[in-house]
């Protein structure tokens, strides 16, 4: 029966010549020319769209030409975007097909560092990333003291050499950063609280006419890739690539 819709939306958003447009900003170990299968995020959407019959075309841009882009129609798929209501005034999303775990790392030696309220985090130097939307409060404090940068390997380096005090990003970004750019990591450790979880979606603007039937293509698609094991597999494939055991 699952197979039977899927075919039923088929019918609207993928004509045999034609391949659906999804725009993206480089985000590794997401989102990558270079990366396996360019990227986590980019072999589970091709793998949904492909399970669902439905080609794709990979299209990379800076985030605000990739948005843009998407919300005025240019493209048929933001292919990775956090959900908020300003967005969905524009944009209908998809389920999520990841989450965005953002976690502290700190030196071990610094044992009275701790998270578990923000509180704990005040008077302390913070390496964060310019412009990015961690959580309300932790972002609106005047009193943790931010520093902030363009790259998340910068403030690891900071961390590193004691420039700040601790920093946070993405798990599978920390990972990745250390893996590739870092010779030690030896002193360093993520705390186990998150500062907060963001669910990743794939979004289609409005005014698209077949934005529903994208959407509802993808969730059977992304739906019947967990229920088989796909997802999973894909999922262990990407983090054994990148995977620190960073203690926490």
């Amino acid at each position: 029966m699952k197979k039977l819709t899927l075919l039923l939306f088929l019918s609207f958003v993928s004509p045999t010549n034609y391949a659906l447009s999804i725009v993206v900003k480089e985000e590794a170990p997401y989102i990558g020319r270079q990366l396996l299968n360019q990227g986590l995020s980019i072999e589970i959407i091709n793998t949904v769209f492909q399970r669902a019959g439905i080609k794709s075309s990979i299209i990379f841009e800076t985030w605000p030409r990739a948005y843009e882009g998407g919300v005025i129609g240019i493209y048929d798929v933001i292919g990775s975007i956090w959900k908020t209501k300003a967005r969905e005034k524009d944009l209908v999303f998809s389920q999520p097909y990841l989450f965005h775990e953002l976690k502290f790392i700190k030196r071990k030696t610094d044992t009275n560092i701790q998270f578990r309220q923000l509180s704990e985090l005040n008077g302390l130097i913070v390496g964060v990333l310019k412009d990015y939307v961690y959580r309300g409060d932790f972002n609106q404090s005047r009193k943790i003291l931010k520093l902030p940068q363009n790259h998340l390997i910068q403030n690891l380096i900071f961390l590193n050499e004691n420039k700040i005090d601790i920093t946070l990003g993405d798990m599978r970004k920390i990972n990745y950063e250390i893996n590739t750019y870092m010779r030690s990591n030896d002193n360093l450790q993520i705390l186990p609280l998150a500062l907060a979880i963001k669910s990743v979606h794939i979004a289609v603007s409005r005014s698209n006419p077949s934005h529903t039937d994208i959407i509802n293509a993808f969730n059977l698609g992304l739906q019947n890739i967990k229920e088989d094991g796909t997802y999973d597999a894909i999922l262990k494939k990407h983090d054994a690539l990148y995977n620190i055991k960073l203690s926490q």
